[in-house]
């Protein structure tokens, strides 16, 4: 079972290969899910993939985000390099994105991304058939959900291990983007769910906030056992000690001497087993930063405290209140230990570190300099290694020979062969294959270390150990260029697309979708036929049997598995919502080719602009121009009640129910309504345009469809004005 470690910078992909990582991946400025982290520019990747690949480590390249057709043109020339220079595979969210790839870049092994929001076998058995390779699954899934997907597909699957877990499934989370423009889907997340929220009722807490994951022993003995290929350790923007770390701690798993983490101590909001077990840890309604681990609590009308681990100077603490709000830090630089003053502290001492500043409750240990000096002294000291096969010939009268033979990561052997001179003495004194093991074997700062030796030696001849020095240091040199030569790969020009609408002759046909029967009477009666009922926008593999929640028959597919489904049942007409965040004219086509649908609703993070440049003559487009957008699909049940209203810290409201799956859905607390731009929409050449209804009355709803005519009405663009970045 791999580890794929995260290489947020240079500096991070060496501490992670050190560490014990199989596969690293990274981003390329401007791309990814991370795209406000320092990520690598093309020089630093195209070094990290040699670096990774001289020590049989694998690189993948995160390119996991919806992209604007502009942005698939531009990246080509960049992907080109890296996928010549040997890239090992590429981690990808849009479905239009992948088709991009698989057409340009033949050999090009491609992950689905966990940004798919992938939740059950029969999506990862059909992008299996798209050209998928391995899929990272949902974090959402719980063990045995995870292994019912195991059994059922023979893709590679990978599993989210450690690191922050996202309230919302990733890719179904629009909050940042709806109300500030920075999309989630687009790696420009603001992270507005680590906010503090207000409910109707006045209860002020972190209600969106959860704990950050670790797996331990046990999960991931069962991850291995049930036959998953990889885990994934989160942590881009984290510290390259903590990246080490929690690297190093796995793989102590995976070789079978399992050890206490100490990735708590290096960063910490809080820790659960995530869905894992679907217990109720998941939550930390408390605080949503980097606190650290609790060190004591205040003694009261004292500075004094009882330490829960040990304390040394240059350690770094913070103060926190009793509603846990940060006070302030400090690095402890006095100690005092029933009045003495001592460098260190043991676990249970009472001890002083000064005035503590007032309202101080809590005492957190943000930073273990201990651990933090011995993490970057490993990783200075550390080296990672590929273990290469020597084979040395010497016999009397013929050229000595060596080979150096190692495996690359696509299982072909790399042979580099280089010949001394011919030996004409015999020696002097005895020499033994031990002695020679021993001289092959001093590889000094290379990458190889030696494995397997095979020695043919006449056992007389005069072996001049300074000429094996240079045979060795050549033969490395030439292995070192064969083996990276290995993984390049010739590219080819890229594909020229056109893409173009079809004749529209008739008004686009006004659709609705609602959430109750009276809403649906409703609209009927105001003249509207084409009617959608309320979907989930994810099918879980625990609830693939609920077929009178996850419907297979529906006209809307809200998931990628009814789509599949419908398309397997040879259903017509189906449309596709837009909450599979159809963003470019690559996905739209990519959606042509299946059967079943008929119509394709665009991602509403879209402007007038790019919708306008979104094309086709292969399937119907459609747009949604009133509703309550959902900002948020939630699996966890945060909440007991069926509708709860939040406000946050900077003027944003939300609405949010729960749903018959028992998960929740947050909405933007004001619906946005383009009906005002009816005329410029029409000229957009969308064959459908939707009225979606979620909380309105069903008096609510006929005026607004009454106000298709009069085109009047509060206009609220959300993205519709500036899109997203």
């Amino acid at each position: 079972m791999n580890i794929v470690a995260p290489a947020g910078n240079y500096e991070k992909l060496e501490a992670a290969i050190k560490a014990g990582a199989n596969e690293v991946y990274f981003g390329l400025k401007g791309f990814g899910a991370r795209r406000n982290n320092q990520n690598l520019n093309i020089k630093e990747i195209l070094d990290g993939i040699d670096y990774a690949h001289l020590r049989g480590v694998k690189t993948l390249l995160t390119l996991n985000t919806i992209m604007k057709d502009v942005e698939i043109d531009s990246a080509y020339y960049n992907i080109s390099r890296i996928y010549e220079h040997g890239i090992d595979a590429v981690i990808v969210q849009d479905l239009g994105f992948v088709k991009f790839l698989k057409e340009n870049f033949p050999e090009l092994t491609i992950h689905g991304s966990t940004q798919m929001t992938v939740a059950n076998h029969v999506e990862v058995n059909k992008l299996k058939e798209l050209g998928l390779s391995r899929v990272v699954l949902a974090r959402e899934l719980s063990f045995e959900e995870i292994k019912s997907i195991r059994e059922k597909t023979d893709i590679e699957l990978e599993i989210f291990v450690s690191g922050s877990l996202c309230i919302a499934y990733s890719g179904n989370c629009y909050i940042s983007s709806f109300i500030g423009g920075r999309s989630g889907n687009r790696g420009l997340c603001a992270y507005s769910c680590r906010k503090k929220f207000q409910d109707e009722e006045g209860n002020k807490a972190y209600f969106l906030s959860p704990n950050d994951q670790l797996l331990q022993t046990e999960e991931i003995n069962k991850l291995k056992e049930i036959g998953i290929n990889a885990i994934k350790v989160e942590g881009r923007k984290k510290s390259n000690e903590y990246v080490y770390e929690t690297v190093s701690y796995y793989d102590n798993i995976l070789k079978g001497k399992p050890r206490p983490t100490e990735s708590y101590k290096l960063f910490n909001r809080g820790y659960s087993k995530g869905y894992f077990y679907l217990d109720n840890k998941l939550m930390n309604f408390k605080y949503s930063s980097n606190f650290g681990y609790f060190l004591g609590a205040r003694i009261e009308n004292s500075n004094n405290f009882k330490i829960d681990d040990e304390v040394i100077l240059g350690d770094g603490v913070q103060f926190v209140d009793e509603d846990f709000e940060k006070i302030s830090g400090e690095y402890v630089s006095k100690i005092t230990v029933k009045g003495k003053k001592v460098q260190k502290a043991e676990k249970n001492d009472i001890i002083s570190i000064g005035k503590l500043p007032e309202n101080t409750k809590y005492i957190y240990k943000n930073y273990s300099k201990e651990i933090n000096d011995r993490i970057i002294h490993n990783i200075k000291v550390s080296k990672r290694f590929s273990a290469v096969e020597a084979e040395l010939y010497a016999e009397k009268g013929k050229e000595m020979i060596l080979k150096f033979s190692v495996n690359n990561l696509k299982g072909e052997k790399i042979t580099a062969i280089k010949k001394g001179n011919v030996i004409t003495e015999d020696a002097k004194k005895e020499i033994t294959t031990a002695q020679i093991a021993e001289k092959l074997g001093e590889l000094g700062e290379t990458t190889f270390e030696l494995g397997n030796v095979k020695i043919d030696y006449d056992g007389a001849s005069f072996i001049p150990f300074s000429e094996l020095k240079n045979l060795k240091r050549e033969c490395v040199k030439q292995l070192e260029e064969k083996l990276l030569e290995s993984y390049k790969r010739n590219g080819s020009p890229k594909k020229t697309y056109s893409f173009n609408n079809g004749k529209i002759e008739k008004e686009p046909v006004f659709s609705a979708l609602v959430s109750n029967d009276k809403q649906e009477k409703a609209c009927r009666e105001a003249g509207i036929t084409k009617i959608y009922h309320k979907q989930y926008d994810v099918a879980k593999e625990k609830n693939l049997e609920k077929t009178d929640k996850i419907k297979l028959n529906t006209n809307l597919a809200s998931n990628l598995y009814q789509a599949v489904i419908g398309e397997k049942n040879g259903l017509k007409g189906q449309s596709l919502d837009w909450n599979l965040n159809v963003y470019n004219n690559h996905t739209l086509d990519l959606f042509s080719e299946f059967d079943n649908l008929e119509t394709v609703f665009l991602s509403p993070e879209l402007n007038y602009k790019q919708l306008k440049n979104i094309k086709s003559d292969k399937i119907k487009k459609g747009m949604i121009i009133y509703g309550y957008l959902k900002g948020m699909y939630i699996e966890h049940k945060i909440f007991d009640k069926d509708y709860k209203e939040l406000k946050g810290e900077h003027y944003d409201r939300y609405k949010i129910l729960k749903n018959d799956l028992d998960n929740i859905e947050l909405y933007l607390d004001k619906p946005m309504n383009l009906i005002p731009k009816l005329d410029l929409i029409k000229e957009f050449n969308f064959d459908e345009l939707r009225m979606d209804f979620t909380f309105e009355t069903p008096e609510e709803v006929k005026k607004i469809i009454g106000s298709l005519k009069t085109k009047k009405g509060n206009y609220n663009p959300y993205s519709f004005e500036r899109g997203v970045f």
